[in-house]
């Protein structure tokens, strides 16, 4: 997941391009982890956000998200395929 948000979620969010980030955000919420209840659904609100046009409120679910979850995955899931 670290090489895929370093190359895809990065980018899509350095664009500013509301409908790349979207999509980036989209493919997180449809893989959904166990344990990570709120995860789908911090992904896909900042989907919408981002394909309404709201970098900002995108970029603070990823904030969000990775306040609750990312420590947690670091620890846990790192070396797991994605």
């Amino acid at each position: 997941m670290q090489g895929w948000m370093k190359s895809v979620m990065t980018r899509a969010v350095s664009s500013g391009d509301g409908n790349k980030l979207a999509d980036a955000l989209n493919v997180v919420a449809s893989k959904p982890v166990a344990g990570y209840g709120q995860w789908a659904g911090i992904a896909a609100a900042g989907a919408a956000k981002a394909k309404a046009g709201d970098i900002d409120g995108a970029k603070e679910s990823c904030k969000k998200c990775h306040t609750l979850y990312q420590e947690k995955y670091k620890t846990t899931l790192r070396d797991q395929p994605w």
